[in-house]
């Protein structure tokens, strides 16, 4: 996949990495995997378990390390009452913010059948742009925020455009800022899904109802879910978590 560096310049102060770039995304069955700390698009063999990207793309769908997609601790925080338009100069983070991990959702069009089918990809990010009856693709602009794969540094996130010179889709432009701390790390106990500082029969509930992809969890959840810390939440950890509680 080729990368076409637009614009590139760092401010020393707080070390923040302001980047434009436009990807190419137009592809209906690859994604594009993309690391903000080489700032570069990169090849991964085995995405599920790589933490070496962050964000990867296939046309209009955005995934992020984590949930479904990935072993990583990242996700994606939208504000849709605030556009980046009157807002990209503020360097202070939202407080409280709440991850959204990767899940399944259902549109994902089939150039074949011209159908719409189920796949994985970060429903915060979804809304950065809704395509019309004409299907042209309208970007929000709305506030987004990135959490790493590691899960502990924040990217302010900015898709701007869809579509390239020739008005051809899936060539997305991003302006993206680096350089940002997760001061909320979770502090949660393993075991305890909802952080209630309590680990009971909730907790499973919890954790089944994800195992089942019936909910989402953001970093934090995932973290203290993964009972014996192997990087994954599945019904291993639910047996331990149920022996422990019966112990």
């Amino acid at each position: 996949m080729r990368l076409i560096i637009l614009l590139l310049f760092s401010t020393l102060i707080n070390a923040q990495i302001d980047t434009l770039i436009t990807i190419n995304t137009s592809s209906y069955s690859n994604w594009v995997y993309y690391s903000f700390d080489s700032h570069s698009i990169i090849e991964i063999d085995n995405p599920e378990s790589s933490l070496d990207w962050d964000l990867a793309f296939q046309r209009k769908h955005i995934r992020t390390n984590s949930g479904l997609s990935g072993q990583g601790n990242g996700g994606a925080y939208v504000d849709s009452s605030l556009v980046w338009n009157d807002y990209w100069g503020n360097d202070i983070l939202p407080e409280n913010m709440s991850f959204v991990t990767d899940s399944t959702l259902n549109d994902f069009y089939d150039v074949f059948t011209h159908t719409f089918n189920s796949g994985i990809k970060n429903a915060a990010l979804n809304s950065w742009g809704w395509f019309d009856d004409d299907y042209h693709l309208n970007v929000t602009n709305y506030v987004f925020y990135i959490l790493e794969a590691d899960g502990s540094n924040i990217v302010k996130f900015w898709p701007q455009y869809y579509y390239n010179q020739t008005n051809q889709g899936g060539y997305i432009q991003l302006r993206y800022e680096t350089g940002f701390q997760n001061e909320n790390l979770c502090d949660s106990s393993l075991g305890d899904a909802n952080n209630d500082s309590l680990i009971n029969v909730v907790d499973v509930v919890q954790i089944v109802s994800y195992v089942l992809n019936n909910s989402s969890f953001d970093a934090c959840q995932i973290s203290s879910s993964d009972y014996n810390q192997d990087g994954l939440v599945n019904v291993v950890d639910i047996v331990n978590l149920v022996s422990f509680i019966l112990s």
